[in-house]
């Protein structure tokens, strides 16, 4: 039954996977997430339903479209993997219960934010600013998601998230901008951060700075090795605090003993 369930789970994911290529393209451009249906990238023509099932019609088709014959980015492919993946962990990590809801629907909001990010230097406010609001709603409906054993307890650790995490942020912006003389911290991160306290609660979010910081460092380090960046080119910070924040989400009771362990 087990099994059933995380197949059903990881065929789900693999359906946002598809859908979040569709927002990760259009929301920035301002365009309807819903209408009109998914088009070829280069000749505009409309993808058959056929031709759209995840993971699939691209082995299918070898990554090509079937009118133009033009290359379609592997990352379509990977999105759809990669979300399908995520689904299954965090059912794996959660269970079948609210919480898989809730942490399906923040991971899926990070890997929005992450992409979106890297394509255009900026946070979406449409998904990070009802996505605070959500993270406050659900620590006061469903306060065991944070363990804690009082709606009031589980709220206050979810405010306390937003404002440590937007503030710690917003200090490290200012002061940045003291010594360098050049904007270190976009608003748009602050947001992001603020959200992921939210949902996390405040540890989680001095996990998820450390997290993005190791990686954001090791990344950048090994793109400007290869040279496919160097010192001086902006580096969105929004897909490491994502994937910080997915890392502190399925193991923010587990690293840092003592002071992280709720």
């Amino acid at each position: 039954m087990g099994t059933a369930i995380g197949i059903v789970i990881f065929i789900l994911g693999l359906v946002f996977g598809s859908f979040a290529n569709v927002v990760i393209y259009r929301l920035p451009k301002g365009k309807s997430i819903v209408r009109p249906g998914s088009r070829c990238p280069a000749c505009g023509k409309d993808i058959l339903w056929y031709d759209n099932i995840p993971l699939i019609s691209y082995i299918l088709l070898r990554g090509k479209c079937r009118f133009c014959k033009k290359h379609i980015s592997a990352r379509y492919f990977l999105i759809e993997l990669i979300t399908g993946i995520l689904f299954l962990l965090i059912y794996l990590k959660f269970g079948l219960n609210i919480n898989l809801f809730i942490y399906t629907l923040f991971a899926f909001s990070m890997l929005l934010m992450g992409f979106i990010d890297i394509d255009t230097y900026l946070i979406s406010d449409v998904i990070v600013l009802p996505g605070i609001v959500l993270g406050l709603a659900f620590s006061i409906a469903f306060p065991w998601m944070h363990y804690e054993f009082s709606r009031a307890e589980s709220v206050l650790y979810s405010l306390t998230g937003v404002i440590l995490g937007g503030g710690l942020l917003l200090l490290v912006g200012v002061i940045g901008k003291l010594l360098f003389r050049k904007e270190a911290m976009g608003g748009g991160d602050v947001k992001l951060l603020a959200m992921i306290g939210a949902f996390l609660g405040w540890k989680s979010v001095f996990m998820t700075i450390f997290f993005a910081s190791l990686l954001g460092t090791i990344i950048s380090l090994t793109l400007i090795a290869l040279k496919k960046k160097t010192i001086q080119d902006y580096v969105p910070f929004g897909p490491y605090l994502g994937l910080g924040a997915v890392i502190s989400m399925f193991y923010k009771g587990e690293i840092f003993l003592g002071f992280f362990i709720n």
